[in-house]
């Protein structure tokens, strides 16, 4: 949200080579996490899941 953000006021104010430079950034961060095996977005579901396995796992 606050690359959304930084790239629309650099847009706003005249700079739209910095605009695609942030967004480059933000492409590339995603690329080297996804390459990574990050599943960005499902930390959560993930955590909940082995807990659920470990709880079935101590009855």
């Amino acid at each position: 949200m606050k690359t959304r953000l930084t790239m629309r006021a650099a847009l706003a104010l005249g700079r739209p080579s910095l605009a695609r430079g942030i967004s480059r950034m933000r492409r590339t961060s995603r690329d080297i996490l996804n390459g990574a095996g990050h599943e960005a977005g499902q930390g959560n579901v993930l955590t909940a899941k082995v807990l659920v396995a470990l709880y079935l796992v101590a009855l």
